[in-house]
């Protein structure tokens, strides 16, 4: 080993690599019926058109459109109707507890844990 590999070597060992706080992106505008929007790790179809009071509801409690094409995190999959349960809530009291749990019940889909390394497979 050549001398300048090793200092790598050993500078990569000793660094403590701090993690990166991101911020949340701007909400942008209402998402079309056949996207996706996402708070965390949980993602939601939207089935319908949202109205643009729902949807800023939604963009104050961190809810953003996501682009599955070239996002490349992993999502739990909500309710298919969970944004018409949403846009049908009679109180915000309701819609909160909608809101928690879609949140809370969410599942890993069969395609997301395709994806993950060393995932139980289904053998047919």
């Amino acid at each position: 080993m050549r001398l300048p590999s090793i200092k790598n070597f050993l500078g990569r060992m000793l660094t403590k690599r701090m993690p990166v706080e991101r911020n949340i992106p701007p909400a942008g505008h209402t998402p079309q019926a056949g996207s996706y929007i996402a708070r965390d790790d949980v993602r939601v179809p939207v089935s319908d058109e949202i109205t643009d009071e729902l949807w800023q509801w939604l963009a104050a409690r961190g809810w953003r459109e996501i682009d599955l094409a070239s996002d490349r995190r992993r999502y739990r999959a909500g309710m298919p109707a969970a944004i018409e349960e949403l846009a049908f809530a009679e109180s915000m009291e309701l819609r909160e507890k909608l809101e928690q749990y879609i949140r809370d019940n969410a599942k890993m889909s069969e395609f997301e844990l395709a994806r993950k390394p060393g995932a139980p497979r289904k053998v047919a």
